[in-house]
């Protein structure tokens, strides 16, 4: 059953911030720093799972959402990526169903292709028609059990290229109408991709109204705070964490190869392993050792 918290903080106008999270490691270290809430990317768990994300499956996101569910002990709602809902209706409606058992809270699905195309990865985003991506949305949020799950209604009408039901590409007032259609149909959350500039913010916030908005973070170094006076309520870290992973490992491997010695590495080694102690629940463990055999 989906965590009830969202949808309640939601309702009182509080902030969702949510950072990244693709494994079991990374969901711990927010939980474990006061995060309360996660978020799963199609973008992380393609590079995870080695391949991109135009090629991920329902059964790939339905894991990874499992995963970072039980890492943190199905205490922190959980939002994920649910492209562009895998399908036509029959299809969405299965993975709305498999996503909400798996104890995810919050799914966002977009109106680009499906199967996504690769070329999206160069800004090169191509839309279906307005009434394929309302129907869409419409059956998932028919598939729904409870009203706790929430479905998020992404669009890119803003950046979209051009074809041949939008000859002229994305514009934010495409934007709107596709966020409009999407509330028409039920979704409790718009989420308007591509946004950067501070006018830009303010503009949906005037034109999208009644509904809380998702921004994606990096858009112009705005704060928290800065989303919260823009009238967007929802704070999404996508790509951070496994960004900085793999910058600091690509790094640490470099120096190995280069100087045919294992670097000097500044963190204290102690304090690098009580933290995975902790994060394995590892006390927790000893104390049940301690109570059933006698281990001191």
């Amino acid at each position: 059953m989906a965590n009830g918290k969202m949808r309640r903080a939601l309702e009182k106008g509080e902030m969702v911030v949510a950072p990244g999270a693709y494994n079991i490691p990374t969901a711990r270290l927010a939980q474990d720093l006061g995060f309360e809430y996660l978020y799963v990317a199609g973008s992380q768990t393609g590079i995870v799972l080695g391949w991109t994300e135009p090629l991920l499956t329902t059964t790939h996101m339905v894991e990874m959402g499992r995963t970072v569910v039980r890492a943190c002990r199905e205490e922190l709602p959980v939002i994920l990526d649910a492209n562009a809902g895998f399908g036509e209706p029959v299809h969405v409606m299965d993975a709305v169903e498999q996503l909400e058992l798996a104890g995810v809270t919050a799914i966002h699905i977009e109106d680009q292709f499906f199967p996504k195309r690769v070329s999206y990865h160069r800004g090169l985003e191509h839309v279906v028609p307005i009434d394929v991506y309302q129907q869409r949305l419409e059956y998932a949020v028919k598939a729904r059990r409870s009203k706790d799950f929430l479905i998020i209604g992404r669009n890119d009408g803003l950046r979209a290229a051009p074809d041949p039901w939008l000859p002229k590409g994305g514009s934010r007032e495409e934007a709107v109408r596709r966020a409009h259609a999407a509330v028409e149909v039920g979704v409790d959350v718009v989420m308007v991709i591509g946004v950067r500039e501070r006018e830009d913010f303010k503009y949906f916030r005037q034109h999208i109204r009644d509904i809380p908005l998702l921004a994606l973070s990096g858009s112009g170094g705005l704060s928290v705070q800065d989303f919260k006076d823009l009238g967007h309520q929802i704070v999404i870290y996508p790509g951070v964490a496994i960004q900085t992973i793999l910058a600091a490992v690509h790094d640490f491997y470099r120096q190995v190869l280069d100087s045919d010695r294992v670097p000097a590495i500044t963190a204290d080694p102690r304090e690098t392993m009580a933290l995975g102690h902790r994060l394995t629940h590892l006390a927790e463990k000893q104390s049940v050792e301690k109570a059933t055999v006698g281990a001191s």
